[in-house]
């Protein structure tokens, strides 16, 4: 009898855990109760106008076009949330899940294009620059540059000794006015092409984004970063 008694409770706790990891694996875990903001940008140069729902909840309606930002937007926080970007007729472009928390800011990216089209984010830190400063990160999309990648500036000072594809550099803080890029193939030290970044503002944000353009051809853009 004490047998029975004990595999009954192995058994209770066994589905106690299985129901519990399943509802932790719950996609859409909407916190009702929080809200954060979520910047939407189409970096994908070969997509057509895109809409995007976020947990069945529609946050751009249509329009949203290669090299497009919205301004940060309010929505529910939580995990596991279903990230959708659509094509006009409705079909999924390309989806993933966000994880988030109330009261950040994030910013969430379409990149890629055809089979590799995918979704990244990340997360915004918004506090005002260095006086007389810009403050960016640099963020590599590109499926046709190496997989890592070093940055320089004009004078040949090492902005980030590496960035791998898929990931930022975190932040840095550059004079306003126009900034000159070098990036080279972090493992060969190829030249993999040069540009300049213009217009940059003294206390302002931004992301400066590599990726491919239509042609294939390595490219950079900048997307803004208000409150």
């Amino acid at each position: 009898m004490k047998t029975s008694n004990t595999k009954s409770r192995l058994l209770s706790l066994a589905i106690l855990i299985f129901i519990s990891a399943f509802s932790s694996c719950k996609k859409n875990n909407v916190d009702d109760t929080g809200q954060f903001k979520l910047k939407i940008v189409n970096a994908s140069a070969t997509s057509s106008p895109q809409s995007f729902t976020l947990a069945g909840s529609i946050l751009v309606s249509e329009g949203l076009r290669y090299q497009d930002a919205t301004n940060y937007i309010s929505s529910p926080s939580g995990t596991r949330l279903v990230a959708e970007f659509k094509n006009p007729n409705g079909s999924v472009y390309a989806s993933g899940e966000i994880f988030t928390a109330n009261t950040i800011s994030q910013t969430v990216y379409l990149i890629g294009q055809g089979s590799k089209a995918r979704i990244k984010y990340f997360t915004d830190n918004l506090s005002t620059p260095n006086s007389g400063k810009v403050k960016i990160k640099f963020i590599h999309f590109s499926d046709n540059a190496p997989s890592n990648v070093r940055i320089k500036d004009s004078s040949g000072t090492e902005l980030q000794n590496n960035i791998t594809r898929n990931e930022d550099t975190g932040y840095k803080f550059v004079d306003p006015g126009v900034l000159s890029i070098q990036l080279s193939s972090t493992s060969s030290g190829e030249i993999l092409g040069t540009s300049d970044v213009r217009d940059l503002q003294s206390g302002r944000i931004y992301d400066i984004y590599f990726t491919d353009d239509a042609d294939g051809k390595l490219i950079e853009n900048k997307v803004l970063h208000d409150q």
